[in-house]
Parts: structure tokens; sequence; C-alpha cells
């Protein structure tokens, strides 16, 4: 079969495949494999085109690093394998072969054709299905499982390639490729990676560290674009469901949750929770992912659980404490439905519907509201918004939030760490390792916690600052943090960059304003916090929770200008996480 192949006619592709062909004679007992013959069909230039089509240098640099992977495999296999020789040298050189074609195959995945990524996708399945010696597996596991981790994450990106028209039925088919991908991910993760004496094998196939935060980062980004066609899909329902609700008081969670259940949404009846109705205990999203529910979806459950509550249907004679969460679930509910922008919920959860649900819950639960946080006034002459604090000796953080400069969110965040001190420790932890010890600052926010850290210098390229010239603050004579001083260090700075982030562990969603803070604003929240997460906090227990990232950044163009929040998303939330080297902070082990 080797001998029949048809090169392109040029010189270069010629002499890489004389070249490999030379390299096979010299390892008969390789060349012979079916697998290493199929490979070559995708890999040597042909009639039809090559694995990267318009693309030489693919091409060039692929047959390369084949002629070098063949030459050391023939001295030495590195892989942990049965006792038999043979069986060591296919397997090993099988399995390696698998991971490296799928891991090229997603590299470039942008730049292969559809037929030519349909052909590979089915031939390493029936290799990595070939795989009978379970010896040979649990002993490679880490390699086998990343290899089938790829397989099926390469089989969800061409299934969202062809996305013209989707139904029902495809899209839980790229749920379900994203999550098997997912699944092999973790379990390639269940025993520790890379850390074997001799690597040397591994660093022959290009199977590292980059690699597995590579696939980890590729899995969610396809979450992320998964999502709103997952929302979309189930969203009539949903209107359906607000009807039937609103006009005839039909209250079915079971529906509510079946749609959701359809895609692995995170629906949860967190209200209801609160109040003592259990029978939603067991409506949990149970995927290998779970994905994020939309707001406008979430405001049509809220205002179900709402309505429900208010209803003659519900039945239980609330504590006082029960009643003041119920309260705080509707100003949650108010504020996110004012900014939402959806038609539907514009039109049919106005104004007019919140207030009338406002009025059945005071009829059925009387509840004289009282303002315990704090009130933003109106600007000063300064042009600086003062926050007032009211009768109070806590210090929150604003909700909503500030507009924010980016934002990631991570749902069930740490599920084995269910008190908030535990998560906390996970959080600090990292944060004082990657530089940010005595640059904490803590917060009560909805029914978590708020982490801050200080104003801080830094550069887009990822460049090390200084310590001295990192933080921009100053403490004067009362251990406090000066406006003055802060926006005077960074009023001399040329063209620099300026960061705050904040974490939020909550169940409740975070919402934003639409107002950006000003430094003075930053300096206020600095200065009004704690140096540690309260003790009641640390003692609280929050099963339930996200994680949500939020970024401040502000960019000053030249001397004497003051430094304002960039909006224009150039650098993701991810992006920040990643030049700060705190990355590992939004995985969940």
């Amino acid at each position: 079969m080797i001998n029949n192949v048809k090169a392109n006619q040029n010189t270069t592709g010629l002499s890489q495949y004389k070249n490999i062909k030379n390299i096979c004679y010299l390892i008969p007992e390789i060349a012979k494999t079916s697998h290493f013959i199929a490979i070559l069909s995708f890999c040597i230039p042909m009639g039809g085109g090559s694995i990267a089509a318009n693309n030489k240098n693919f091409k060039i640099n692929y047959a390369r690093s084949l002629f070098v992977f063949l030459i050391l495999i023939y001295f030495s296999f590195a892989l942990p394998a049965q006792d038999s020789p043979l069986i060591q040298k296919n397997e090993s050189f099988a399995l390696a072969q698998v991971y490296m074609n799928l891991s090229l195959t997603e590299k470039y995945f942008d730049s292969l054709s559809t037929s030519r990524i349909s052909k590979i996708i089915p031939y390493e399945e029936n290799v990595l299905e070939s795989f009978e010696n379970k010896k040979f597996i649990r002993q490679n596991a880490n390699l086998y499982n990343f290899s089938y981790s790829l397989l099926n994450f390469n089989k969800a990106k061409l299934l969202f390639r062809d996305r013209r028209e989707v139904n029902r039925d495809k899209l839980v088919e790229w749920k379900n490729e994203l999550g098997l991908a997912n699944r092999y991910y973790k379990r390639a993760l269940e025993k520790p990676m890379f850390t074997r004496l001799d690597t040397s094998f591994y660093d022959l196939i290009n199977f590292n560290q980059d690699s597995e935060k590579s696939l980890y980062w590729g899995i969610e980004n396809f979450r992320a674009k998964f999502t709103p066609y997952f929302n979309n899909d189930i969203y009539p329902e949903y209107q359906k469901l607000f009807f039937s609700a609103k006009r005839a008081n039909n209250f079915n969670f079971l529906a509510l949750w079946s749609s959701a259940a359809i895609y692995d949404l995170s629906l949860e009846f967190s209200i209801l929770n609160a109040m003592g109705e259990k029978i939603t205990n067991y409506l949990k999203p149970s995927g290998d992912i779970i994905y994020t529910l939309d707001r406008k979806l979430d405001l049509i459950s809220r205002y179900i659980q709402l309505k429900y509550i208010a209803s003659d249907q519900f039945n239980k004679t609330l504590t006082e404490f029960q009643i003041r969460e119920l309260y705080d679930s509707y100003d949650s509910f108010n504020k996110d439905l004012k900014g939402e922008k959806d038609r539907f919920i514009i039109q049919e959860l106005n104004t007019a519907v919140s207030k009338t649900l406002y009025n059945e819950l005071q009829k059925k639960y009387p509840h004289e509201k009282v303002q315990i946080a704090y009130s933003i006034n109106n600007p000063s002459p300064s042009g600086v918004e003062a926050m007032e604090y009211i009768k109070i000796d806590q210090y929150f953080f604003p909700d909503p939030a500030p507009l924010a400069s980016a934002n990631i969110t991570v749902e069930n965040y740490q599920p084995s760490s269910t008190v908030l001190g535990d998560v906390d420790t996970h959080i600090s932890g990292i944060l004082r390792t990657a530089g940010y010890r005595n640059q904490l600052h803590y917060y009560y926010d909805l029914d978590g916690f708020a982490l801050a850290t200080s104003l801080e210098k830094f550069n887009t390229n990822g460049s090390t600052i200084a310590e001295d010239e990192r933080w921009i603050t100053h403490l004067g004579s009362e251990g406090k943090f000066s406006y003055y001083e802060i926006f005077k260090s960074l009023f001399f700075e040329i063209e620099s960059e300026f960061r705050m982030f904040v974490f939020i562990v909550a169940s409740k969603n975070v919402t934003f304003s639409t107002e950006p803070p000003s430094p003075g604003d930053v300096e206020f929240l600095i200065q009004h916090s704690y140096e540690t997460l309260p003790k009641d906090l640390k003692e609280k227990s929050l099963p339930n929770k996200n994680l949500t990232v939020i970024v401040y950044y502000f960019h000053q163009n030249d001397i004497g200008q003051v430094p304002e929040l960039e909006l224009s998303g150039t650098l993701s939330a991810l992006d920040h996480l990643n030049l700060a080297e705190i990355n590992n902070l939004i995985r969940n082990d």
C-alpha cells in the first residue's frame, strides 16, 4: 500500500515521503502495522490533498516529527505495557500515534476540511476500541483516557462546525460528545500525570502540562459556545410555563426542570428550598458538564416560584427569618429584572407584573422592608460617588456590582467544600502564592462573601513588575489608604495598566450596574473592608455556590491623564487570570 501512495508533484513532499519510507525499512515491525499505514495516508501528500490542506509547512513539520518519532521509538518504548516485546511495541506505538493524530487534528482543526476530519475520527476511534489488554490500558490510563477525551472533543467540534440547521436531537448530540470529552479528561487526571521519572517518551509525543491545559480550556470554550443554543432551544417552553403560572396559577416545576435537564442547565429552586418546600431537592443537574441557565430563563423560574408562594397552593407558615429571605429573593429578582434586555421579559415581566407579585406577597406575608446595608448618593460636585452606610457595622460589597471590564462565572464551585471558610482557604492560598499576600480585602456579599485584591500595576505582556512598584497604595498615619496618594501615584504614571480582582462566592447570581467605578470608588472599597473573612462567614455552610471573578481594569494613556476603566473587552477575565498566573483558581478540584 505504501508503494502505491501517490504524492503531490512537488519536490519537498516527495522528499519527505522518501525519508519516511526509508525509516519504514529500518523498522519493519512498526511499518507493517495497519495503523502506521493508515496514518501515512492522512499525513503524506496525496492527490486529494493532505491533512492540512493548503498548509505546506504543516505537512513538512508533521513528517519531520514522525521521522524523529520512528527513529527514537525503534530504540526505546517508554510506555508501560505487557511483558511481550511485540505487544509492547505495537500497543505503545498505536496509542502514542492515536494521541498525536488526535492532538494535531484538534490543534489545526480550523484549517482541515470536514471530509478529512470525518475520515480521521472514525479511524482513530477504531484503533482505541481495539485495545483489549486491560493491564496495558490500566498502566497507561492517563494517555489512554486523554486520547479518548481528544477524540470526543474533536467530534463535538465537528458537530458544531455544521450548525446551519440545528434541532434538539443535534443539540443533545453536541452536549453528549462534549460531556464525554470532559468525562475522559477527568479520568485522565485521576492518576497523577507527568510524574514519571523518565518523561522522555511523553516529551517525544508532546504529551505534557501544556497539552493538558489546552484541552481543559478548549472544553470550557465550547461549553460557553454551546450554552446560548441550549438556552434558546428551551426558551419557548419556559414562556408557556410562565403564562400558565401568571394566568391560571398552574405551577409545573417538574416541566421547568425537565426542559433544563435536557441540556444539564443549572436550574435551582433556591427560593422554594429556602421556604422549606423540599419537593425539588432531587431536581439538580447531574451531567458531565453543567451549563449556565440564561438570566431570562432564570427570571421566569424565580417568578413562578414567587408566584407559587404567593398563591393559595402554598400553605406553609414561614418564620420571620424565612420571610426576610423571601423578600431578599424578591429584591434580587426585581434587580435582575430591571437589567434584562430580552424583548419577551420586557413585555411580559414588566414593572406592573412585578408590582402585582409584590402586593400578592405582602398580602399573604406582610413585611416591612428595612434598609440595613448602604445607599449610593447622587454624584458629588467632584464627580466621585460616595457610598453612605446606614445603621450598620458590617462591610458589604456593592450589589449590584459596579460595571466591570470583564467577568467570568464558575458554576458549582468547589463542591467538596461546603463551608465558606474552606473555600476562602482555597482561594486565598492560591492568591498568596501568586504574590497577593497582605493585599486581600473581604466583604459580606449576597449570601456569601466577596474577596478583592488591592489595586495593582501590571503589564499586558505578562512580564513581572517589581514588588515595590506593583501595588498602588500608600499607608497614612492612621493606617488607612489615602485616595490622594493613590490618585497621585496613578496620575504620574506614563501609559500604564492597573487592575483589581474581585472574587464573589455565593449561591445567588451576581448582577452589575451600568455605572463604572472611579479610582475613588475603588479606594473607598479598600478602606471599608476586613483583613480576613469574618468569623460568622467562615463557619457558614453553603453547599451550592458559584464563583464569579470580576476584573476592574484601568488604563492610562499618558502622563497627567486620569486612568479610565477599560471596557473594550480586549482582555477577557481569563486573560487577566492567565497574566496574573492564578488561572488554576477557577478550576474545580
